[in-house]
């Protein structure tokens, strides 16, 4: 993960092979606990989807989640260690209840500055529609493992920050409980990958 200055991120991977990295719905809670442990106390995290092959990210680095650490005789900043050890834990744990070997996940977790609101808001959407998007539902409110229920105010947000998200994407005056679908371009998305 290259992350080099502070700003808005879009944090994403992918299972190994495209394969899925979630199997039960008790592993999307498992994540979400190291992101707990992991990921919250180095960033502010905006936005989230967990899905069955990949997870998505919006998150906020500042100089905190910069600062640089050593691990495994590496240094690196905070952030993509808290990166490392949420994917390493979660696949050990699968790894061995799965009785398999071998990467869960891309080797490479991608990172890309969200360089303007503009293109933070696009992941924003992205990450929120992709759901719909993939046929695993028909409308944003109906899958469990994203921030979009947080965003409509039906139940306490588990990781993000909904009002500094609402804040610093300009979505203060937005009804999510209307399932606004923003429609994205192929060049709105050129923005976020």
């Amino acid at each position: 993960m290259k992350i080099y200055e502070p700003g808005l991120y879009h944090i994403y991977n992918r299972g190994n092979n495209k394969q899925p990295i979630f199997l039960l719905s008790l592993d999307y809670e498992y994540f979400i606990e190291l992101c707990h442990k992991h990921i919250e106390p180095r960033c502010q995290i905006l936005a989230w989807c967990l899905m069955p092959t990949c997870f998505h990210f919006v998150i906020e680095i500042s100089d905190k989640s910069l600062e640089r650490i050593v691990w495994g005789g590496n240094e690196m900043p905070s952030i993509t260690n808290g990166f490392q050890l949420l994917q390493s834990s979660f696949a050990k744990k699968i790894n061995h209840r799965e009785n398999r070997t071998g990467s869960l996940f891309q080797q490479k977790t991608k990172a890309k500055l969200l360089e303007t609101v503009d293109c933070a808001i696009t992941a924003f959407w992205y990450i929120h529609q992709n759901q719909v998007k993939a046929g695993l539902v028909k409308n944003m409110h109906e899958w469990e493992y994203s921030s979009y229920k947080d965003y409509c105010g039906w139940r306490e947000s588990e990781l993000c920050d909904v009002i500094k998200g609402k804040n610093t994407l300009g979505l203060s005056g937005v009804d999510f409980e209307t399932g606004i679908l923003i429609e994205l371009t192929e060049e709105n998305l050129d923005t976020i990958f």
